[in-house]
């Protein structure tokens, strides 16, 4: 199978990034924050220029191209979560708690509409959580990880043209040797990135290694 150059630079750029994400993501917060920030305002300008699109289907925005929205509001995020820690704090915690919102519905096979509200809740409980307690240094680098070795497992799928439905049990009946070893490499590669960066030195906390950074 020939894949479309958009899907070896997309898989290209979630190894790159994840790569990061694990292996010194706590170090370089700042950096890693804003990158993050960048990630989620591309996504959401993607959903939302579309969304208006509908709403608004004239010009002037059906003259804009959906990619210049998005970029323009992934550069925005971006800037915002490097310039200001509450702002970074918001955009990675709410973004990752949303995932982990998606993914707990996904698992559970729950209908549509609580997909969304699941993911807005676990959202706004991880940016209370992230913004009162000053997430500690052991948490972040297990968050981060984590993050980056899935996004690592999820480049190398999409560059392969293999990407795996984690949460389907007759997936895993039908090809379970295949399962098996993603996950066992996911688990190596997170806790090589945990090693690496807990032996870093870095601060105790975010808001600290935000604000060295």
């Amino acid at each position: 199978m020939v894949l479309g150059m958009d899907q070896v630079w997309v898989g290209l750029a979630e190894i790159g990034l994840g790569l990061v994400f694990c292996f010194v993501g706590h170090s370089a917060a700042r950096v890693v924050l804003a990158v993050w920030g960048a990630i989620v305002g591309f996504v959401a300008g993607s959903f939302g220029y579309y969304l208006l699109l509908e709403r608004f289907p004239g010009p002037p925005l059906a003259t804009v191209p959906w990619w210049a929205f998005a970029i323009g509001l992934a550069l925005l995020v971006a800037w915002l979560s490097f310039a200001f820690y509450t702002v970074a704090v918001l955009v990675s915690m709410g973004a990752v708690g949303f995932g982990l919102g998606q993914i707990l519905v996904g698992a559970l096979s729950m209908p549509g509409w609580i997909s969304f509200a699941m993911g807005m809740a676990v959202a706004a409980g991880l940016v209370m959580v992230g913004w009162t307690l000053n997430l500690p240094k052991l948490l972040l680098v297990v968050l981060t990880a984590f993050v980056g070795a899935a996004s690592v497992v999820d480049g190398i799928q999409l560059m392969l043209g293999q990407r795996l439905d984690w949460f389907d049990q007759m997936a895993w009946k039908v090809d379970l040797p295949s399962h098996t070893a993603w996950t066992v490499g996911f688990v190596v590669l997170a806790g090589a990135g945990i090693f690496i960066q807990y032996r870093q030195n870095s601060e105790d906390n975010l808001r600290d290694a935000y604000q060295r950074t």
